[in-house]
């Protein structure tokens, strides 16, 4: 039987708005965040550079994402298969630090994030859009 494709998301740039929401509200004045923020986002841009170089070595490739702020990689191996391999190349623990988690918390999505837009049909006219 053939695998479906695994997934794994990265959110690269973080609007400030979703940054803002994530943080942690009322502990920390805005401008204290952002600056935090800030300094804290070149060496998250460093990781993301480091893991996407890990992820593609062990044979993910680089797809389009979804969304223009977000890196997606496909690779075609159940989930479980996917996090054993990652796990074995030891870097499981920086790419949960950086990486999207799907609605159960696993790093490895075994579903396309956008529901697999491609076998999707479109609305009937009486459905609506």
């Amino acid at each position: 039987m053939a695998s479906s494709p695994t997934y794994i998301l990265i959110h690269v740039f973080g609007t400030v708005r979703d940054e803002l929401d994530r943080a942690d509200r009322g502990k920390r004045t805005y401008s204290g965040w952002l600056r935090q923020y800030v300094a804290e986002t070149p060496k998250r841009l460093t990781e993301i550079a480091y893991l996407l170089d890990q992820l593609t070595e062990n044979g993910w490739k680089v797809v389009g994402s979804p969304y223009d702020c977000d890196v997606m990689l496909e690779r075609d191996v159940s989930r479980e298969q996917a996090e054993q391999d990652i796990r074995r190349a030891e870097f499981w623990d920086r790419l949960v630090q950086i990486a999207s988690a799907d609605d159960d918390g696993h790093i490895v999505w075994r579903d396309h994030p956008e529901g697999a837009p491609s076998r999707r049909r479109p609305p009937t006219r009486e459905q609506g859009s």
